[in-house]
């Protein structure tokens, strides 16, 4: 969609933005009444986890969103999966985090956006319930945070940028790619964060806390939401090899425009 989209377009989007961000306001209680207590942890893998409060806060959103939009398909992090009539789907992660979560550390959100046929993000929302901050964008019209809105930093200095991370779940079987790249980094900016929650470092370029962001080993779920409020708070967003961004596509580069093109040769200049 264009920026000058008809107003009888964007209606009917805004209107399904609003109703998201009620449903996820009231999902973010789910984690936050778990989150000083026993959260019943499960391990997926050595390194995956699974907490009651995913799934209750998946179990939440999606009955939620069926009944609001139940045309609408579903595809969540934790196994839910609705068919879509319109042609449309919610890509919703209850929590993006849950190892930072697990441990109670204060860095994770709730994220859901919905796509189009062709996977396209259409409106999306990232909420980090501790903080009290949403993230929110609908295609064409702007990022905001709180209903204020947000662009990315305008750094054009790589030396100079603060760059945001993540480790996938098979880091123990890729760790020298992973080393090498993190040093190519560490040599060549700021320095880096991680968070553990890519929807998060992802709405932190979007409102310019971090510069630019980049990981491999990425679910749709992860990124669905936050890659949109990026995209339209002015981020640049690619894979690795600088072809365009897919949510379905395991690698993001996202970043100010003016080091985007150095984020990118460093990612090249260390791949093993």
């Amino acid at each position: 969609m264009c920026k000058n989209q008809d107003a009888n377009e964007t209606q009917p989007q805004n209107a399904a933005l609003s109703v998201l961000k009620n449903g996820i306001l009231k999902a973010g209680e789910i984690p936050l009444k778990y989150l000083n207590t026993e959260k019943f942890i499960e391990n997926k893998s050595s390194v995956n986890l699974l907490t009651i409060a995913d799934k209750e806060t998946e179990e939440f959103l999606v009955q939620y969103l069926i009944e609001s939009f139940p045309d609408d398909g579903i595809l969540a992090e934790e196994g839910h999966e609705h068919p879509s009539r319109s042609g449309n789907r919610w890509v919703i992660d209850p929590i993006d985090g849950t190892t930072s979560y697990a441990h109670g550390f204060p860095a994770f959100t709730i994220s859901a956006a919905l796509v189009d046929a062709e996977n396209h993000p259409i409106l999306g929302v990232v909420y980090h319930p501790l903080c009290k901050e949403m993230y929110s964008a609908v295609n064409g019209q702007g990022a905001w945070m709180n209903g204020k809105p947000i662009k990315v930093s305008g750094q054009e200095d790589i030396q100079s940028s603060l760059i945001g991370t993540g480790f996938p779940y098979n880091r123990r079987e890729i760790m020298d790619q992973l080393m090498k790249r993190l040093s190519a980094f560490l040599h060549n900016t700021h320095d880096i964060r991680r968070t553990g929650s890519a929807s998060l470092d992802i709405c932190y370029v979007a409102m310019g806390r971090l510069d630019g962001y980049y990981e491999g080993g990425l679910q749709p779920w992860d990124t669905a939401a936050a890659s949109l409020i990026a995209q339209e708070a002015g981020a640049v967003l690619t894979k690795f090899d600088g072809s365009p961004y897919d949510i379905f596509f395991p690698e993001a580069v996202i970043a100010s425009p003016g080091i985007h093109p150095d984020m990118l040769r460093l990612i090249r200049e260390s791949t093993i």
